[in-house]
Order: structure tokens, then sequence, then C-alpha cells
């Protein structure tokens, strides 16, 4: 199931093409790797971290600096990067057969014990965007650091339909 079987729930009106147009613009790394690699019909996607417009949005650790709720919009900000760049690069949002895999590390203070609710935003973004399809293995990770001192980085491993030329 995709987007072309509109949910009650979704986030678009009922085409990934449609949603694919609300997305951030794909924002570049100045870094030595690239945002995403395309083999065959498979597409892994390096770490996104909550960027917009060139800047980070959220920035610190989760429970201090940022709250809950901040880490929440992070995660889903690092995910709509992630599915920016599967439009951008991976033959479009439509070209996606399934996300396989999820991993969520979130920079936190100690004693914050959410981060598996900082990851449902993800997860629940790439359900209502794929619908089954959608549905993915993951891991969560608390970690004392993330580049740029963002919150939340998401990385996701992506089957495609077909290649990409």
């Amino acid at each position: 199931m995709n987007m072309t079987e509109k949910t009650a729930d979704s986030p678009t009106d009922g085409s990934l093409a449609d949603y694919a147009k609300t997305l951030p613009k794909p924002e570049p790394t100045v870094f030595d790797y690239d945002p995403i690699t395309v083999h065959g019909k498979m597409a892994y996607l390096a770490g996104q971290i909550p960027k917009r417009d060139g800047g980070i949005v959220f920035s610190g650790l989760a429970g201090e600096a940022v709250s809950l709720d901040e880490a929440k919009s992070a995660a889903r900000l690092c995910t709509e990067q992630a599915l920016a760049w599967l439009n951008h690069s991976a033959g479009g949002l439509d070209n996606v057969e399934r996300i396989l895999r999820l991993k969520c590390f979130v920079a936190h203070a100690d004693g914050f014990t959410q981060i598996s609710d900082i990851a449902d935003v993800a997860s629940g973004l790439l359900g209502e965007v794929f619908g089954a399809a959608g549905r993915h293995s993951r891991a969560v990770l608390g970690v004392k650091s993330l580049p740029r001192n963002s919150p939340v980085l998401i990385e996701m491993t992506v089957a495609l339909r077909q290649p990409v030329d």
C-alpha cells in the first residue's frame, strides 16, 4: 500500500507526488560523504539531522536544552530530509518499495529515558506516507553527542522498485 490510497491520517491528499511537493529542499552536506547512496534497487541514507534552509533547527541534548516535544519535531525534520533525498535521488517517492531499516540516534541528558518516543515520530511518519511499506525494523540509540550538536539523527535503508540510472 502507498499514498495512492488515502488514509484518514495521511499527511497528504492521497498521492506521493503531491506529498513530495511539500517536502523541504534536500540539505547538502559540506563534509566528505554522500547524503544518499543508491546501488541497484537499494538506497542507503546517511544520518539526517534537523536541518532546514542551511541551518540546524534544534541543537543541544534532549531533556536539557531540547524538550521532548522539540526532539520529536527534530525527528520529524530528519525524516522529512530523508524523504526529500529519496524523492530527489532515488527515483521519487513512488519508487520506494519498502522502508527496511530505520536507525534513530538521540543525544540526551543523563536520566532522559524517552528516546523511543522520539523515534516513534519518525516511524509514524513513514507509516503515514507509505502505509504498510513504511513499516520497518529499527534501532533506537541514546548517545552522548551527535554532529553539529544535533539532538536527533535518522538513518535509513530503503528498497526501491526500480534501479535508478
